[in-house]
């Protein structure tokens, strides 16, 4: 191999060549291929169910984990397919590409715990919105009863999902959809557009 001077330039006009893989990678990056393995789930094989209240996974002729959480891979996209199952340490169990397939109690556990954790109000409408300094009070009817909302930074605080559907998350992390915008008042359109 060439030896290089301290400008960088070979002493001799033979290329150099560099073993990127010795220099560049070192061996605690090293990953085994089988962590990364997805497993998919049979819902003919699975059973959740709730022990103590709380929610249980097990794996016909495999295993069983207990205090388990669901979430949706495709939340905006494809709610009713593609639901990740983590163990009680945040870690992925698997992959359920169909919950329509689960047994009838599993089905329910499984709508239950992602009722909880994506628990979104639809706002129907608007009763006020005032600005103040940056934050914005509203007072709305949503499809699970009137609520105040208080929202600081709105630009920061709200979500595109379309041309006419937003999301805003208030001071204390709950989220409001507004399915559309367009059939608001002209106030509340008024202050989402300028935001977004």
């Amino acid at each position: 191999m060439a030896e290089l001077s301290k400008n960088g330039a070979s002493n001799n006009h033979q290329a150099s060549t560099i073993n990127l893989q010795e220099t560049l990678i070192p061996d605690t990056l090293h990953v085994e291929p089988e962590s990364f393995e997805l497993r998919i789930l049979d819902p003919k094989r699975m059973r959740v169910f709730r022990h103590a209240g709380i929610p249980r996974l097990t794996l016909r002729d495999d295993r069983s984990w207990y205090r388990v959480a669901v979430a949706r891979a495709f939340p905006l996209s494809d709610p009713d397919h593609y639901l990740g199952f983590l163990d009680g340490d945040g870690k992925d169990i698997g992959l359920l590409q169909d919950p329509s397939q689960l047994d009838p109690e599993s089905r329910q556990v499984v709508e239950e715990e992602l009722e909880k954790r994506y628990f979104v109000p639809v706002v129907e409408k608007v009763v006020s919105v005032k600005e103040e300094f940056g934050t914005v009070y509203w007072t709305v009817e949503t499809d699970r009863g009137q609520r105040d909302i208080i929202v600081r930074n709105l630009r920061d605080n709200l979500q595109e999902l379309s041309a006419s559907r937003v999301i805003i998350t208030d001071v204390d992390g709950n989220r409001f959809e507004f399915a559309d915008v367009s059939r608001m008042d002209s106030k509340t359109q008024g202050v989402i557009l300028r935001n977004l």
